[in-house]
């Protein structure tokens, strides 16, 4: 096999793995079983100090580890166990990334190869307004709803709240929760969006059916339902959750990189906890009601303004979406052929015809020889030593 250096052409952001140096198949598949190996791993080093830490108050650690699995802002070590664990995720897929040689890991985070921080406070302010948006939708929606009959509603009795832990626990959302939303959009919109536009995105073509399957959208709904049957919400809840994940999708589709997605995960699970915090709706700890039709239309609403707003706001300044790579590419050696060279001698003979001399000249076959040969017809290929180089575009 002889190696070969080549440019990519645009790759867009769920293409981003195809530029790896030495790309192959079958290392994201590897990829995705080692960050899985990894995470658990990581799961279990991580939940020893809290075991130890329950087994010192003297409860029944099994039945107090099963209740700190959902997060409860009353029990501020369910966050640490719940938010932390999840936080994890990075450095396995980082880890995984490093052992499969799909380097560097900040292929994850955009086409330029890091967090475009500007990006990052360029959507605070879209996503705060689509939150807004969305609970005031919601809210309108679920009260025109509502039966006239059951106006008043029944009477939701408020959860006492033990303010201390209230506050520790609002100071460990503010801690954990960015990395905790950061982990998801880099495992699903980052390592899974990426893995499929990688192996997609090599289809031949040139067909309706060949586009689609190269094109982002299978990279953005599965993740996507992926993420849904990930929570523990109802029909609403998962359509509410799912329906965010393809937004996120789209956006890092659109933006070339996980910032809009970061930020919007980041305010919506502030708020979330925030409301939790408080008993806003009459709960401190996550649930499975995902707050009936009236939530999924107001974050369809919602999530559409930040979409238009984002996307918009980038296209505008000409942001960069796409970049080339120069990939290692093998080939094999072209075979060597056997050349036949025929060797001929001539020879000049004089005979002597009724006393004249007479010139003749006879060619002779003397030899049939064999060498081995190329085909001149090739042009050999310019084999370029450089390493990876990043090209300046849009």
């Amino acid at each position: 096999m002889q190696v070969f250096w080549h440019d990519t052409p645009q790759l867009e952001y769920h293409q981003l793995l195809r530029g790896a140096r030495r790309y192959r198949w079958w290392k994201v598949l590897l990829t995705l079983l080692l960050s899985l190996i990894y995470y658990l791993t990581l799961s279990v080093l991580f939940t020893i100090p809290v075991a130890v830490v329950m087994g010192l108050t003297g409860g029944d650690l099994l039945t107090d580890l099963n209740d700190y699995l959902v997060p409860d802002t009353q029990q501020p070590l369910s966050l640490v166990l719940t938010l932390g664990s999840i936080t994890l995720m990075i450095p396995a897929v980082w880890l995984a990334m490093l052992s499969t040689g799909l380097r560097p890991f900040a292929r994850v985070w955009s086409v330029a190869l890091r967090i475009r921080w500007r990006w990052i406070g360029r959507t605070i302010v879209p996503a705060i307004v689509a939150l807004v948006v969305m609970n005031v939708v919601g809210t309108l929606v679920n009260v025109l709803a509502m039966p006239v009959n059951d106006a008043g509603g029944a009477s939701v009795d408020a959860p006492s709240i033990n303010m201390m832990l209230a506050l520790w626990s609002l100071i460990i959302v503010l801690l954990l929760v960015p990395l905790q939303a950061t982990a998801e959009e880099v495992v699903y919109r980052g390592l899974f969006m990426q893995s499929l536009g990688a192996w997609f995105g090599g289809t031949r073509g040139t067909g309706t059916f060949a586009r689609f399957v190269r094109g982002p959208w299978l990279p953005i709904l599965v993740p996507a339902l992926l993420f849904g049957f990930s929570h523990i919400y109802d029909i609403w809840g998962f359509l509410a959750v799912t329906a965010m994940a393809v937004a996120a999708g789209w956006l890092a589709w659109r933006t070339g990189g996980l910032e809009a997605a970061i930020t919007l995960h980041v305010v919506n699970n502030l708020v979330a906890f925030g409301f939790m915090a408080f008993a806003v709706g009459g709960e401190t700890a996550q649930t499975s009601d995902g707050g009936g039709p009236g939530l999924f239309v107001g974050e369809v609403v919602g999530l559409l303004l930040y979409s238009w707003w984002v996307d918009r706001d980038f296209s505008r300044r000409d942001g960069r979406r796409t970049r080339i790579d120069t990939i290692e590419v093998l080939r094999p050696v072209q075979p060597v052929t056997q050349v036949q060279f025929a060797q001929f001698t001539q020879v000049t003979q004089v005979t002597q015809v009724d006393g004249e001399h007479q010139v003749t000249q006879v060619t002779q076959h003397t030899e049939l020889s064999s060498q081995q040969g190329t085909d001149t017809q090739a042009q050999p290929e310019q084999i370029d030593t450089q390493p990876d180089r990043e090209r300046p575009h849009d």
